[in-house]
């Protein structure tokens, strides 16, 4: 039973209920023994399954199958390590009702004087939760043995560079880089509850006004002496949480499995710490390049807008073009009458010449903030790529230029007119 669940990466004992549950038989205890030297051993066989749905086994494995490598292998190496240490270090453990040789550490001190002076509650256990404090919640009986526990996991965690840390939420161990947090519960001993008198009559008083439930507990809780250490990290990652103490084995000949469980936590912790930073990576520059292609649609769609007032002059230009021509074409008899409009077109197309003229362009494109140079992809990443605020609004504007003060002044276009009118009119003249 115990080969064929570790194909499956269960325990022996869930197997053996996967099993009744499912109507297979199992092999007695010490089957394989007595068939080993020859005496006579009963194999049950097969039964018929009493419900079709039976005869699909699902097992789907320990959860710590589904750690990943990283996490087992830091598991396993703290293992093995302590193994080794074990080994060249023997330590007699002490049984559970005999005080530890261990000098109790000082780290240890907060936890024992706010333990010692905690009331006990109605099932008889005293509960403490501090800074600097491991969380317990164990009976008066069992403090002396639990403190003594806990120096032995710290004494045995010092060997390992892993050193207890204080922090508000209590007193915790660091291993490597990370901190992990635990306590120390004693696990209760449920009894049948037996009604007081009291507790009788309440319910003969409930009954009358129709409640069927009984005011009392099913059963009652009080200390067992059975200790557990519960580390309380990764409620969901599948790596074990409680050691306690068993039917052979105590506490204290678990701690270095405890200390193993300790280092599998800690790389699960850092390892989920990676991912989050990757995953935070990711989101950033997802949100660069977001912004950086929001800055570039931004820049093309400014660029085509001031590509499409100059192309309006153009076209505009064009139209008087062509009417001009048919002016300067009529007959000279007619030329007075129409004098006035060729003056005006003329200015208009001198007007246009301005606004798409390099100089003008120039400066109409560097004060409505269009750039038709694409920024250093560097300096856009550092900056993050992307144009806030106000944007300057596209048109083609008049200017008045001061060489030598290196300024140009917006003018409007009745401004622009007014100066350049004598000019046209002179050279219309001539």
């Amino acid at each position: 039973m115990t080969k064929v669940a570790a194909d499956y990466g269960v325990t022996g004992t869930a197997l053996k209920k996967t099993c009744d549950r499912h109507h297979i038989p199992t092999p007695e205890r010490g089957y394989w023994a007595k068939l080993e030297y020859g005496k006579r051993v009963k194999q049950a066989a097969l039964p018929p399954l009493p419900e079709p749905n039976l005869a699909l086994v699902r097992i789907s494995g320990g959860t710590e199958q589904h750690l990943s490598p990283s996490v087992r292998e830091a598991k396993e190496k703290a293992r093995d390590r302590l193994t080794k240490h074990a080994a060249a270090n023997p330590i007699s453990v002490s049984k559970p009702d005999l005080p530890s040789n261990t000098a109790e550490p000082s780290c240890l001190a907060a936890t024992r004087r706010a333990i010692t002076k905690a009331r006990p509650d109605h099932e008889g256990f005293a509960s403490v939760r501090s800074k600097g404090v491991v969380p317990l919640r164990i009976a008066p009986a069992s403090i002396e043995r639990g403190i003594s526990v806990l120096g032995q996991l710290f004494a045995l965690a010092e060997t390992q560079g892993h050193l207890p840390k204080a922090t508000e939420d209590g007193l915790v161990l660091a291993v490597g880089n990370e901190s992990v947090a635990f306590g120390m519960e004693e696990q209760p001993q449920k009894s049948l509850h037996q009604p007081t008198p009291q507790e009788l009559k309440q319910r003969d008083e409930r009954m009358r006004w129709g409640y069927t439930t009984d005011p009392w507990p099913k059963y009652d809780q009080s200390p067992s002496g059975r200790l557990a250490i519960v580390i309380h990290a990764n409620p969901y990652s599948g790596l074990r949480r409680t050691y306690s103490d068993g039917q052979t084995q105590a506490l204290e000949s678990k701690l270095p499995d405890i200390l193993a469980g300790f280092a599998g936590h800690a790389a699960f912790i850092s390892e989920r710490r990676r991912e989050k930073e990757e995953r935070d990576r990711r989101h950033r520059d997802a949100e660069a390049q977001r912004q950086r292609e929001e800055a570039y649609d931004s820049r093309e769609k400014r660029r085509t807008e001031f590509v499409d007032a100059v192309h309006e002059q153009l076209t505009n230009r064009d139209k008087l073009v062509a009417v001009l021509t048919h002016l300067e074409n009529i007959a000279p008899e007619h030329v007075d009458r129409v004098s006035a409009m060729t003056t005006w077109i003329r200015l208009r197309l001198k007007q246009i010449d301005a606004l798409i003229s390099p100089d003008f362009l120039d400066i109409s494109a560097r004060s409505a903030k269009v750039d038709f140079i694409e920024p250093d992809p560097e300096k856009e990443r550092e900056r993050g790529g992307g144009y806030f605020g106000y944007s300057h609004p596209i048109k083609l504007d008049l200017w008045t230029v001061d060489i030598e003060k290196g300024v140009a002044t917006s003018c409007s276009p009745l401004d622009w007119v007014n100066a350049a009118r004598p000019q046209i009119e002179k050279d219309q003249a001539g």
